[in-house]
């Protein structure tokens, strides 16, 4: 089930609850995943919602904020209102309950930084670069050697740089 959702291009999601979540582009969310459920009030009379459906007693959580590039992995819980970094990846069964940094690998319960998925240099270079945001890796395809981190991060900033002078 999925709604007041915000859903950027090619990003899918195979299964599961997403509510009042933003996701970026090119992220890959697996079965069974829960993101930005709402949260049940504990210090009210009762945790139940019987007191606020309907009603202007609850005000809505903040919203779950999903990066571009990011691979959420099967049976997944993301508490509500948290931001996951671009590039990131979450591990299976994983329950994030707080903001997981760019190109962070986090798993567990709750999920921690495992390790990144790229030196500082490059994951800054990748941050800066944006390439969802382009279509040069669509349009140049056999031009970028996307196997080759360095090399990929280099084709793509010389293709931008080449429409820039053009």
């Amino acid at each position: 089930m999925i709604y007041d959702c915000t859903v950027d291009d090619h990003s899918y999601i195979i299964s599961g609850l997403v509510k009042n979540t933003k996701i970026g582009k090119y992220c890959s969310i697996a079965t069974n995943v829960t993101i930005g459920a709402d949260r049940h009030p504990t210090d009210w009379l009762s945790t139940h919602p019987f007191q606020y459906n309907d009603t202007d007693n609850f005000k809505p959580l903040k919203i779950t904020t999903i990066g571009n590039d990011v691979w959420i992995g099967a049976n997944v819980v993301i508490i509500t209102g948290v931001s996951i970094g671009d590039g990131a990846i979450i591990g299976a069964s994983s329950v994030v309950t707080r903001d997981i940094p760019p190109y962070a690998i986090v798993a567990g319960i709750p999920a921690k930084i495992i390790r990144y998925r790229f030196n500082e240099n490059i994951i800054n270079k990748l941050l800066k670069l944006k390439w969802w945001d382009s279509e040069y890796h669509f349009h140049h395809k056999n031009e970028i050697d996307f196997s080759n981190i360095e090399k990929a991060v280099e084709q793509i900033e010389m293709l931008k740089n080449k429409d820039k002078v053009a």
